[in-house]
């Protein structure tokens, strides 16, 4: 879409809005902080500023401007921070989703990173020695800003910028965020210890469930924190490490035991991380990872929860930083933090592990634990000759994703005395940002460029789509078995000999293509008039239970994007209208029962959807020179404010 196009189809938006100012602010010059607020809703932070609710977003704008941004196609994280990485769209950057997909086992991938298992490995009686190591490839293509900024001598600090798991190539201080693993190689697996015995049954997969017996000690036994698995050992699993915990109920207080160490955890808070060795082959190899407890209940019930174990930031078990002391050193002189995907724990509250309360709690400790690692490199930035200083905060998105339905009455999780009380939980995540962004004001020197930006907006999500349902019914997509059923997938039981579209990711679909799929059939000549004939379909698409328009639009991907890693692209992108978005078990290639339902869980908010309607926000402190920049435009802006020009491959335009 032509960013002419963005602004006509926002124009009401706009006009509903006084977004603009941008006045004279201060020049380009040599040092530039970037606050990345991942989910601020531009609409939203209007509101709250127009109420004086926002101050220092309000003071930051006075001086340069505040708009909203066009977000990428699709809103989706991983693909708008790429595009802001490289200075282009996903056909450049080669991330298109959360999930990628094997076109030659049909399979989903993450797209964030590929992990490359070692070449060769020779057995040694029960050990399995690899003689070359495994690796993972970072996803994102294209040469990032901060290498170009590296070569004109330009110091840079990338606090954990989504999607760069592995961090690239470069002398510059990175840290990785989004799209790192832990030490089991998955976004975040945790575990739960329960005296309730219902709950103990429960199937909470892939997430880990025990019952929790507790001794005439008091003493919780059997108790172990599970790492990763032992691939230098046959047929180990996972290695396993024991704690013991000894509960004392009259003080509300437990005391966990692991390796030697002790920590006091009382009910209701969380432990201090503690790092934990998991040994793989005793005294020659183990990966250490790190975790935190949290005592939920210690009382009638005795519930408790184990954080997914993190890559310690302390002692590495993968690349996660630039140089490779860097993360060492931020450890020792702050602390131990959080090195996961994202690290607020939504499944859990999904799953009934938490309550919102539990929820919340978490929340705000990730805060201010951000909070606390910015303030640190905000000290350092602020005492440098220059440079440029990224740093990225993920409450506001984890946050509008669980807290939505609280502000929503006409979503159906909507719970009233759940709304009544936490109700405010979700305004509150906007100034408590801003009062970072005031902290920052007060130390950096006057003549600091700055920028608040955030990758996309937010809205509401109040009815889940399964196009792969709609595919099956409409004769694009066939099954091996004469019935479906809710909960099977095309993975297991697709028909690919008479199949001509699937559905894959949260807003992909892809044709069944001969020559690229292993069992593909459409040929390069029907190619066209099937992209056609679905795009028309997909958007005259109406919801049952209100007659709603469900996709406002369907992106053939091949008119929007470059061509340089368009093989790697769905071929067409789904733009749902506000409101709706595709169900979980959808995103992975599952059927449910109906087409279109109505969405009853936590995870209420959402932004993949149609980038029209969720457009992210900018603010700086100086001028621009376009009412409705681009995502993409930041990378080239970031080199012209340091006075570089932008190298030819960034599709994106300088503000500046």
């Amino acid at each position: 879409m032509k960013r002419r196009d963005f602004i006509m189809s926002t124009g009401t938006v706009l006009a509903a809005t006084p977004f603009m100012n941008f006045g004279a602010g201060v020049k380009p010059g040599k040092r530039l902080m970037v606050l990345g607020f991942d989910g601020m809703d531009p609409a939203i932070a209007n509101r709250l500023m127009q109420k004086g609710e926002l101050p220092n977003l309000q003071r930051l704008m006075s001086r340069g401007g505040f708009t909203m941004m066009q977000t990428s196609i699709p809103a989706q994280s991983p693909v708008a921070w790429a595009s802001f990485a490289i200075g282009s769209d996903p056909g450049a950057t080669g991330v298109y989703d959360f999930l990628a997909r094997d076109p030659q086992t049909y399979m989903p991938e993450f797209s964030q990173a590929q992990a490359i298992p070692a070449s060769s490995v020779v057995k040694l009686g029960k050990y399995r020695i690899p003689l070359k190591s495994s690796r993972v490839e970072l996803g994102r293509q294209g040469k990032p800003f901060w290498n170009t900024l590296e070569e004109h001598g330009v110091e840079a600090t990338l606090f954990k910028l989504p999607g760069n798991y592995p961090p690239s190539p470069t002398r510059q201080r990175t840290i990785s965020g989004m799209g790192t693993p832990d030490v089991k190689g998955t976004y975040g697996i945790y575990t739960l210890y329960t005296t309730d015995e219902s709950e103990a049954e429960k199937d909470i997969s892939p997430n880990l469930l025990y019952y929790a017996y507790i001794n005439e000690k008091n003493m919780l036994e059997d108790g172990w924190i599970e790492g990763p698995e032992n691939d230098l050992v046959v047929n180990a699993g996972p290695v396993r490490v024991p704690f013991q915990a000894y509960l004392d109920y009259r003080h509300k207080t437990a005391r966990i035991d692991v390796q030697g160490k002790t920590l006091l955890v009382s009910e209701g808070e969380y432990s201090d991380w503690v790092e934990v060795d998991f040994p793989l082959i005793e005294g020659v190899s183990s990966v250490t990872g790190m975790v935190k407890f949290y005592v939920m209940e210690l009382g009638k019930r005795f519930r408790l929860y184990i954080s997914p174990v993190h890559i310690s930031p302390l002692h590495p078990a993968a690349e996660i930083c630039t140089p490779d002391n860097y993360s060492r050193k931020l450890a020792r002189e702050v602390g131990l933090f959080h090195m996961i995907n994202l690290p607020a724990d939504t499944k859990a509250l999904q799953q009934k592990t938490f309550s919102i309360e539990n929820f919340i709690v978490q929340s705000q400790s990730v805060f201010d634990e951000s909070r606390r690692l910015f303030l640190y490199e905000l000290d350092r930035f602020s005492t440098r000759s220059g440079g440029l200083l990224f740093f990225y905060f993920s409450s506001l998105d984890q946050g509008q994703h669980m807290y939505w339905a609280l502000t929503d009455p006409q979503h159906p999780f909507y719970q009233p005395e759940a709304a009544s009380r936490y109700g405010y939980v979700l305004e509150d995540l906007y100034r408590q940002h801003d009062r970072v962004l005031g902290e920052a004001l007060k130390k950096v020197p006057p003549d600091t460029g700055i920028i608040v930006m955030s990758d996309h907006g937010f809205g509401t999500f109040r009815r889940e789509v399964n196009i792969n349902n709609w595919l099956h019914d409409e004769g694009y997509l066939k099954l091996s078995t004469p019935d479906w059923f809710p909960g099977q997938s095309f993975l297991e039981y697709g028909n690919w000999a008479e199949s001509r579209a699937y559905a894959l990711g949260l807003n992909g679909l892809y044709l069944n293509m001969k020559g690229r799929e292993a069992e593909g059939i459409v040929t390069p000549a029907q190619r066209r008039q099937l992209l056609q004939e679905l795009k028309i379909k997909l958007e005259g698409l109406r919801d049952p239970l209100n007659g709603e328009q469900m996709i406002s639009n369907a992106y053939i991907t091949e008119d929007v994007f470059s061509p340089t890693y368009l093989d790697r692209a769905p071929d067409i992108i789904l733009g749902f209208r506000r409101g709706y978005r595709t169900v979980d078990n959808g995103a992975m290639g599952g059927f449910s029962e109906r087409i279109v339902d109505n969405h009853m869980d936590w995870w209420s908010g959402d932004h993949c959807i149609d980038p029209q309607a969720v457009p992210a926000s900018f603010v700086s402190n100086f001028s621009i020179n376009r009412k409705v920049p681009d995502i993409r435009d930041m990378a080239p802006t970031i080199l012209a404010y340091f006075g570089i020009n932008p190298p030819p491959a960034m599709t994106g335009k300088p503000l500046v």
